[in-house]
């Protein structure tokens, strides 16, 4: 039984309002003014229905004690302005006296349900934060000092364009950009573009596409769209599209125009809320290659001029690995319910040395194998796979280069050598050591010129 506070000075209505509340089965409790009413615990109830004219003060002043609790304001004249009033001050809903009966319990249902919808949709943000957190490949790593920039430069302008390599974690940048945007409460959807213009523009555009890019018969969607499609669903928020060059150069056009000047008359009943929707592009090419290749139309590419950044591989930032390694093992951790994983010197090295072709998703990949086939918590060389290839002075399974190698024999090494032993070992100068570890920033956190 959903529990109502009602808030009226007036007695005859108090009681003629707790009667009509109770047959239609709720608990209902009253109070004559704001403060009977903060003399209850606000968050104990499901809904408050208060008079906006009370004595003393005005029945807006419980929205924000009651937050999120529900407020549905009574006002005693039907006016544009004392309804406004009440829903700027974050009035659910309001209804005007005399009211109907049945319009009463309308307006108490509906607002129920949509703060039922808002719960629901706060504990299933809170769940995907908690299961996926934005932070988890972004902040603390090497992309911090990037995102730094991006989001700075994002205050400016409303586009942004990554590229990077696949694995690099261009995504989680752009949930990051969202996060920590002015928008950041508002809807993040994610789509991939195809070639097909005509499933493109149903996407984009949803029921509403112009004429030129109409949707075939038989195109089927396996999930609901607004009339809008992505566009409207986004707006006040942020939509990213995966690979935007191979959109094809029409839906390019619709889109730049939707998301500049807002959508045009020909896309029929759409709003020109459009406008307010920050879109991120990601993609393996620099924008600039795809120019030159004629895969995006100079409108819709000049959005992101002075906003496109790359987001390194992770054989560019290999100080990272550490924080992933960690992070992910816990994430492991909490997900299974296991105690706590622990990696070994030689193993932490081999992956500190290796190329990682695949990036941050090889390494996911790696660890995620070593965790699921060790039979300790320790993982070692041979639960990652890498005894054979990254073992000192063995190269079996694939040849390792003079970087990968490099890199490789000074992190294992450098502890326990100095930077003598380290380029007698290696064959080379201490100048060209130094030189090469200044070219991978290897450097140590500080390295005694006269340590032999």
């Amino acid at each position: 039984m959903k529990r109502l506070l009602v808030v009226e000075d007036e007695d005859v209505i108090l009681k003629a309002l707790k009667r009509l509340l109770e047959r239609n089965h709720y608990e209902v409790h009253c109070a004559g003014s704001v403060q009977e009413a903060l003399a209850y615990k606000l968050h104990s109830f499901d809904l408050i229905l208060a008079d906006i004219r009370l004595p003393g003060e005005l029945g807006t002043t419980l929205i924000a004690p009651a937050d999120p609790i529900p407020v549905v304001i009574m006002t005693s004249h039907a006016s544009v302005r004392s309804a406004v009033d009440a829903m700027r001050h974050g009035a659910i809903d309001y209804i005007a006296k005399p009211f109907d009966h049945d319009e009463l319990l309308i307006v108490i249902q509906r607002s129920l349900q949509q703060n039922l919808m808002h719960a629901q949709n706060r504990a299933l943000k809170l769940d995907v934060h908690r299961q996926h957190p934005l932070e988890h490949y972004v902040y603390d790593t090497g992309l911090s000092s990037i995102l730094e920039r991006i989001t700075h430069e994002s205050l400016k302008q409303r586009f942004v364009y990554l590229h990077g390599e696949r694995g690099t974690e261009r995504e989680s940048v752009a949930k990051a950009i969202h996060s920590l945007g002015t928008d950041s409460e508002g809807p993040l959807l994610v789509l991939d573009a195809s070639e097909d213009h005509h499933e493109m523009a149903t996407l984009l555009f949803g029921t509403t596409a112009p004429s030129d890019l109409a949707i075939k018969p038989s195109t089927k969607l396996n999930f609901d769209l607004p009339n809008g499609g992505y566009l409207q669903a986004a707006q006040n928020g942020t939509l990213v599209i995966r690979n935007p060059e191979l959109l094809a150069l029409e839906a390019q056009q619709l889109l730049y125009k939707a998301v500049v000047v807002g959508i045009p008359v020909s896309l029929g009943n759409m709003s020109n809320g459009t406008k307010h929707v920050q879109l991120i592009c990601i993609s393996e090419n620099e924008l600039q290659s795809s120019i030159d290749a004629n895969r995006l139309i100079p409108e819709f590419s000049d959005l992101f001029a002075g906003c496109e950044f790359e987001v390194p591989p992770l054989r560019k930032r290999p100080d990272d690995i550490d924080t992933l390694v960690k992070r992910h093992l816990l994430r492991l951790e909490q997900r299974y319910g296991w105690s706590k994983f622990k990696i070994n010197d030689d193993a932490m090295a081999a992956l500190r040395a290796n190329a990682w072709l695949g990036n941050v998703a090889e390494l996911e990949s790696v660890l995620n194998h070593a965790v699921f086939t060790c039979r300790t918590q320790t993982l070692s060389l041979n639960d990652l796979g890498l005894s054979s290839e990254m073992a000192e002075g063995t190269h079996e399974g694939r040849d390792l280069n003079l970087d990968e190698y490099f890199r490789y024999f000074v992190i294992r090494n450098q502890a326990k050598l100095s930077e003598t032993e380290l380029a007698s070992r290696l064959g080379i100068s201490r100048k060209a050591l130094w030189e090469r570890r200044q070219k991978m920033q290897l450097l140590r956190d500080r390295i005694d010129d006269n340590a032999d």
